[in-house]
């Protein structure tokens, strides 16, 4: 996994990689909002250049808050609708696991969503999700 371009955000900071893997890792202590997923998702998508992505939200060594509104447009946001493939969530507390549950549980999003407590398993498991859909 190579990186290919960073761009830094006042709330988060999203990576491309040329295995089609686009990183989003919050900053520790944000709390997030609809406005801030927005342009966090216009970003992503501009980062890949419209074509299909994975998406891998790193929330490691992280704490901070998600608004709801915020999970729901990463969730249905119809920009990433057919783009993103698959979004793998790692985390390593369990106040980021609830978060990362709630949204898997009772946001729906439009593609596959998986949390994971293991970095190499979930980008392990969104290449075998581009293989399969990409």
């Amino acid at each position: 996994m190579n990186f290919i371009k960073e761009i830094e955000l006042e709330k988060s900071v999203i990576s491309l990689f040329d295995n089609r893997i686009v990183k989003i890792r919050f900053k520790d202590g944000v709390d997030f909002v609809l406005e801030d997923a927005v342009i966090a998702n216009q970003t992503m998508y501009d980062l890949a250049e419209g074509k299909s992505y994975l998406s891998l939200v790193d929330t490691i060594n992280v704490r901070g808050q998600i608004s709801k509104a915020a999970m729901e447009h990463f969730a249905k946001d119809s920009l990433t609708k057919g783009v993103r493939v698959a979004e793998a969530i790692v985390v390593d507390s369990l106040h980021n696991r609830i978060l990362a549950n709630f949204y898997l549980k009772f946001t729906k999003s439009h593609n596959p969503v998986k949390v994971f407590s293991d970095m190499d398993k979930a980008i392990d498991w969104l290449l075998e999700k581009y293989q399969k859909n990409g």
